[in-house]
């Protein structure tokens, strides 16, 4: 009973049901109106003549322009939006209208019937027919309205025809009353799928809404770091766009602080000890941070703080200096205490503008500058920063235009035993002559490659410029290549590299490939499975910088270097600096008990070269030596006999 209801009844208590059919009517009632009066004009004009004038013509026109009220009505009423209610009772009167128009089109074409001739009669026919399949197909969102026209118009044109006597028109008759039990099939399946797909329409809106509000929920949750609860990164640039947005010109001041030497607290102590660090380092900021400003941990071990404009730089330095000064004090954990140190990086806005990336980019630089600097204090990015930075930028667009193939060469330095009686080999260091920027120091170049990932592209040029060196050079001789923390951190590109090798021809054997400890900490796991790979292949493994980055001698170890180069910086301070020669010794000993090499770089003076040749290292190379030289050049310092350094190459001064 329930069905048979909501069949020939709107359903009420169903209001977007209700919404929909009325939606769907809004589209589908102007053309059955629009059918309706071009197939009444059409047996009127056929009928003129043969029938009464009133029945004719008039009586249609005045149906007609009913019709047409009711299409204009649907055609602008139809577009507004409308409440449940007001569709409900327009979709009662759609269903007393469809019964009285549909009652008077069939009553006056039953009229008609017995004024025309046979062809005017299958006119009657096709009219009742039409009329009624149209009012089916587009009456079947409101199937009571749909059933009452069929009905209507069926019954009529069955009665008629039926009863005329015409044995064709009685095999029509006969024909549309069972056609008549299919299409009030089709309207009641159709209409249950309609009112299922709303149903399933109204569900998955439900689900969208629940899905919005669980969105909602883990919005909120997103904008803070589930390890130390302080804001996150989103978080932190939200607020910052924020005040930016309230006062463009008075930006707030943004500072940078990163925890030295915290990389290797996970190898060494573990990942738990990681997290108890940042942990503890949050707790320690906040509190130091409680009425001036916020904090928020940018990810990793990078945190960043935000101070209104009106902040002196007093201030600023004062609170950068704070988080500095407070990472010093020992993390204790289970059976020992981790001590690191702080860099900060602050952006001041001392006048100047620019959008929260802008401002995270300046504070960045400036604590990149501290770093380099050793760290462990406050750099405020300044004038001269945004020079370096502009020239940064320069750089990095260069590079994204740059022509490899053509701009990058290499220059090779000799490497010699430190009594500098036998050249072993040389180093390939990379040169880079942008067509942009003319000459750019490695030192620029090389970070930039690494920033923003073209290093590796870089990487596959200059190697293979270096195995074709290697295809002229005396078979006796070495060659250093470096690779870059991307190429030894990426399987797919070492393997690529390692094809490269073997393709080329040259002894492996001869090739030494330098790393750097950087490297080494941004994926230790994939860098050390790289390096076996490598050295499988027959290749030499080089650490190079040794002493500038946070390896351990476990890191010396596990790998299996086969020479250890001693960065310069101890390098040049080694005739004046008594920790720099001790530091020196210890590595030229650590070497010789692992049965590797030693290899000093930036040797500049006998002097030098002489105290470390007193403290055990072996090799060595330098502007005392050689400066890095064309390939052409380098070749003519060697003799045709020994393969020692020629005088001429020998740059004393």
């Amino acid at each position: 009973m329930g069905r048979i209801r909501s069949i020939f009844v709107p359903r009420r208590d169903d209001p977007k049901l209700i919404l929909a059919q009325f939606e769907a009517l809004s589209t589908r009632v102007p053309i059955l109106y629009t059918l309706l009066i071009i197939n009444a004009v059409a047996v009127s004009m056929t009928h003129i003549g043969t029938a009464p004038l009133w029945l004719a013509a008039y009586l249609p026109v005045l149906m007609s322009v009913l019709c047409i009220v009711r299409l204009l009505w649907w055609q602008t009423r139809g577009r507004v939006p409308v409440t449940p209610e007001a569709a409900y009772r327009y979709l009662r009167r759609t269903e007393r209208l469809a019964g009285i128009l549909t009652l008077g089109f069939a009553s006056w074409a039953v009229g008609l019937y017995q004024y025309g001739d046979a062809y005017q009669q299958g006119q009657i026919a096709y009219f009742l027919v039409v009329t009624g399949i149209s009012c089916i197909f587009c009456l079947m969102h409101l199937p009571s309205a749909a059933l009452i026209t069929t009905a209507i118009t069926f019954s009529f044109m069955v009665v008629t025809f039926l009863f005329s006597g015409n044995a064709v028109f009685i095999a029509t008759a006969l024909s549309v009353a069972f056609l008549s039990v299919a299409f009030v099939s089709v309207i009641l399946s159709y209409f249950d799928n309609f009112s299922g797909l709303v149903e399933l329409t109204a569900a998955l809106e439900r689900k969208q809404e629940e899905t919005e509000q669980l969105n909602a929920v883990n919005s909120r949750n997103a904008l803070h770091d589930q390890l130390t609860g302080l804001a996150n990164r989103r978080s932190f640039f939200q607020q910052l766009d924020g005040m930016i947005g309230a006062d463009p010109r008075h930006p707030p001041v943004v500072g940078l602080v990163d925890l030295d030497g915290f990389k290797p607290v996970n190898d060494i102590f573990g990942h738990a000890a990681g997290d108890f660090v940042l942990k503890e380092a949050a707790t320690r900021f906040h509190a130091l941070s409680q009425g001036e400003g916020s904090v928020a941990r940018l990810g990793g071990d990078e945190f960043g703080f935000i101070l209104p404009g009106s902040t002196s730089r007093e201030d600023a330095a004062a609170l950068g200096q704070a988080f500095c000064t407070t990472l010093r004090d020992p993390f204790e954990i289970p059976g020992g205490s981790i001590r690191l140190s702080g860099s900060c990086g602050i952006a001041y806005p001392e006048g100047g503008t620019g959008t929260s990336e802008e401002i995270y980019e300046r504070a960045d630089f400036a604590l990149y500058q501290m770093k380099s600097k050793r760290g462990g204090s406050v750099e405020f990015f300044s004038s001269d920063h945004q020079q370096l930075l502009k020239r940064r930028h320069a750089i990095d667009f260069a590079l994204q235009a740059g022509d490899f193939s053509r701009e990058l060469s290499l220059e090779f330095q000799p490497v010699v035993t430190l009594d500098g009686s036998r050249l072993v080999g040389f180093e390939a260091l990379a040169r880079w002559n942008s067509s942009r920027l003319g000459p750019v120091s490695p030192h620029d170049f090389i970070p930039a490659a690494e920033r923003t990932g073209i290093v590796s592209r870089m990487t596959s040029i200059l190697l293979s410029q270096a195995l074709d060196a290697m295809k002229v050079m005396p078979d006796h001789l070495r060659l250093a290549f470096n690779l870059s923390a991307r190429d030894i951190c990426d399987r797919e590109t070492a393997l690529a590299l390692l094809v490269q090798i073997r393709q080329s021809g040259v002894d492996v054997s001869r090739l030494d490939l330098e790393i750097t400890e950087t490297a080494l900490l941004s994926d230790f796991d994939t860098a050390a499975e790289v390096v076996r790979m490598l050295r499988s292949a027959g290749a030499s493994i080089s650490l190079d910088d040794f002493g500038t980055g946070f390896s351990s001698l476990s890191h010396v170890h596990r790998l299996e270097f086969d020479k250890i180069k001693i960065d310069k910086s101890f390098v040049l301070k080694c005739d004046r600096d008594e920790r720099s020669m001790n530091i020196i010794r210890s590595v030229a000993n650590l070497c010789n008990n692992l049965g590797i090499q030693s290899v000093a770089e930036g040797i500049e003076t006998e002097e030098i070269r002489a105290a470390l040749q007193a403290s055990g290292v072996e090799l060595g190379q330098g502007y005392f030596f050689a400066r890095p030289q064309p390939l052409s050049v380098a070749l003519k310092g060697i003799t045709m006999g020994g393969g020692i350094v020629a005088d001429e190459a020998r740059l004393t001064g």
